[in-house]
């Protein structure tokens, strides 16, 4: 099992508050890369992380970390063209994996406990879901039906047992991650980037047993505005930790 963090992104709509790329936004004095590095280092799994803007910054980190992370080795690669969107970066980032993944948003910041709830869960393929949020315009939302993940999409879902916000977590097993692949690079190669790497996962849903992982009310927030970095602030006073 290896992870694979996309981290990018310009994250331009923080620029009035942060400006090198937003996985090195510190909250609580601790960079959001370093927190990913730092809890997968717990859990004993590797990781490659997929630079773009501000490439040489997010190296130094990851070897700025690597004192506060002996057990799991972590490499950078570059997406030179992560302005084409994400899709492009985990295409990159795939190449590293032959085996089961863990995929994740680098611009989240979490409880550990929602990623260690993602590595064991005894289902192969998960998402982590906070059901019961609500649609209000950005968000990727799930449907599931008895625990089954069925529909991802940014839109409000209807029609189902359960929703909830996916909160940009997923764990594949080989054979999933395989078909996860062939969708990206089917994707890529028609020119279809500018939406994200989320319809590629989407189109599994039908043929692959996709169960949600419950946020069960730990916290966790994904960073795109001002507002958001003053949440996980926050939480990191709480002391989540």
């Amino acid at each position: 099992m290896r992870a694979v963090i996309l981290a990018a992104g310009r994250g331009t709509r923080l620029r009035a508050v942060h400006e090198p790329p937003k996985c090195l936004l510190p909250i609580g004095g601790v960079t959001l890369l370093e927190r990913y590095l730092t809890t997968f280092d717990a859990l004993g799994v590797a990781t490659t992380v997929v630079a773009g803007y501000r490439a040489d910054a997010v190296r130094a980190c990851v070897r700025a970390a690597a004192p506060r992370a002996p057990r799991a080795p972590c490499d950078v690669l570059v997406n030179d063209e992560y302005e084409l969107g994400s899709i492009v970066s985990l295409a990159v980032g795939l190449r590293a994996v032959d085996d089961a993944l863990l995929l994740l948003d680098g611009d989240v910041f979490f409880h550990p406990a929602l990623l260690q709830r993602l590595v064991r869960s005894p289902h192969p393929n998960v998402l982590l879901v906070d059901i019961g949020s609500s649609f209000t315009g950005e968000e990727y939302m799930a449907g599931l039906d008895a625990g089954r993940v069925r529909t991802l999409r940014r839109a409000l879902v209807s029609g189902h047992e359960e929703t909830g916000e996916w909160v940009g977590f997923a764990r594949l097993a080989a054979d999933a991650t395989a078909r996860l692949r062939a969708a990206v690079d089917r994707q890529v190669a028609a020119g279809a980037t500018s939406g994200g790497y989320e319809d590629a996962l989407a189109s599994l849903l039908p043929d692959v047993h996709v169960r949600a992982v419950p946020t069960d009310g730990l916290p966790w927030v994904e960073i795109d505005f001002p507002e958001d970095v003053a949440r996980a602030e926050a939480l990191a006073r709480a002391a989540i930790t």
